[in-house]
């Protein structure tokens, strides 16, 4: 089987999806921590693996004599990890084509439409350039959390009812993506998921008890400062 190693930090939404899933599976591997807040992305030694500095990157050893593959997007990663050990514990995309497409759809909600427009390059942008404040950032990301987790809801309660997760009554990749997204947009910017959201909360409810999901929460790793007890250093939303 392939030998895997997550470059990651601990406050990466992208990086805990990764996170989620490998636990899920009960899949092995190695963690090496890349200090985002100290721009050790952006150094040489990162970007001669990950050229576009981003995280996390996913190392893929099949120890078969060649190059190890460097997954650079985190969705690449996820689909690696499904399709790579198609066996292991759970299985994230359905078997079904259609809901394959409800999964992949929802997923891009988080990936492609939510999290880049709350990134912090996104929010340095903001600041360098237009001379954003605080203020205004924290604002910003609440109201692109708003919209995109209100078009992520309407996805999941279009199709009937809706089971325990995204997709029905079985994990599946977009629950992965949704639990960062969510604790995201509630514990950085305020959003107030029960009132704002009664289906994702029920949703999010199931997941948050998960044993996996506990312990991918950011407060968990290892290189989260401790210090802190618990709390988000990095959080912008005035409390």
């Amino acid at each position: 089987m392939p030998q895997l190693t997550l470059h990651g930090y601990y406050r990466s939404s992208c990086t805990a999806r990764l996170r989620i899933a490998l636990a899920l599976k009960k899949i092995e591997y190695s963690t090496v921590y890349v200090d985002f807040a100290n721009k050790e992305h952006r150094g040489e030694a990162y970007t001669a693996i990950n050229p576009n500095q981003t995280i996390p990157t996913l190392v893929a050893d099949e120890g078969d004599g060649r190059s190890p593959v460097y997954i650079t997007q985190s969705v690449a990663a996820l689909e690696y990890i499904e399709e790579a050990f198609p066996d292991n514990a759970v299985h994230l995309l359905p078997s079904n084509a259609s809901d394959r497409a409800r999964v992949r759809s929802l997923v891009e909600i988080v990936v492609a439409d939510l999290q880049p427009r709350q990134a912090m390059i996104t929010l340095e942008k903001l600041s360098n350039c237009f001379g954003a404040t605080q203020d205004q950032k924290v604002k910003w990301s609440h109201d692109w959390c708003i919209k995109e987790l209100r078009a992520y809801e309407k996805l999941v309660t279009a199709v009937g009812p809706v089971g325990k997760y995204s997709v029905g009554d079985t994990l599946t990749l977009a629950d992965v993506c949704l639990v960062p997204a969510v604790q995201n947009a509630v514990e950085k910017w305020g959003v107030d998921l029960a009132e704002a959201f009664s289906v994702l909360a029920t949703i999010y409810d199931n997941l948050k008890v998960l044993p996996e999901v506990q312990a991918a929460h950011w407060s968990r790793q290892p290189d989260a400062p401790k210090e802190k007890s618990g709390v988000d250093e990095v959080s912008m939303v005035k409390r």
